[in-house]
């Protein structure tokens, strides 16, 4: 019985998520964010250095770089087990004159 005890107890504490599991506090999440944002949106770019990242709302960020604006959306994946939130930061084309 105590050997039985012992290995429930030893099992429960290695399913409980560790650090590196864990998910992250907002003010990182966002910075993850802002860093697939940006680097989407330099991709669709090109050579025109980024002058701003404006959180348009949940989901949308708008960048903008000189005279260009360009979209970019953060679509949240499923999420298997603990750990930071999976996205993809998907950039719409650039609005340029």
């Amino acid at each position: 019985m105590m050997a039985a005890r012992r290995w429930l107890s030893a099992t429960g504490l290695a399913l409980l998520p560790t650090t590196s599991q864990a998910a992250l506090p907002p003010s990182w999440q966002r910075v993850r964010e802002v860093q697939a944002v940006t680097e989407a949106a330099a991709r669709v770019l090109g050579s025109r250095p980024i002058d701003a990242v404006e959180r348009v709302d949940g989901e949308r960020y708008r960048v903008r770089a000189g005279d260009c604006r360009v979209t970019v959306r953060v679509v949240v994946r499923p999420r298997a087990q603990p750990g930071p939130q999976a996205f993809d930061a998907i950039p719409d084309a650039p609005d340029c004159p």
